[in-house]
């Protein structure tokens, strides 16, 4: 399950970043609640092995700076931080080249 809802998370969610801050509608990678089902998702997926052993450090890494003080301090999602989330999911689901 946990592989399937990241593939959702990946594929059914824009990249786009609207105008307005958005407050719990649309389906965008911008919102936090997207980010705590990804950050959740990569949590699990670590703890029962299914992060190939060459990527596990920079999944840690990943999930130590988007569960931080300072991303939580920042007043919105940049397209840096789509970037990079899409990077990583690409990658744990065998997509991506390392």
């Amino acid at each position: 399950m946990t592989m399937e809802h990241l593939k959702r998370l990946r594929n059914e969610f824009s990249d786009d970043i609207p105008d307005t801050v958005l407050h719990g509608d649309g389906s965008f990678k911008v919102r936090r609640n997207w980010w705590q089902g990804v950050i959740g998702d990569l949590e699990t997926a670590l703890s029962k092995g299914l992060v190939p052993n060459d990527l596990k450090q920079e999944t840690e890494g990943f999930l130590e700076h988007y569960t931080s003080d300072e991303f939580h301090a920042q007043p919105l999602t940049t397209s840096e931080d789509i970037g990079k989330v899409n990077s990583l999911l690409d990658r744990i689901l065998g997509r991506g080249q390392i």
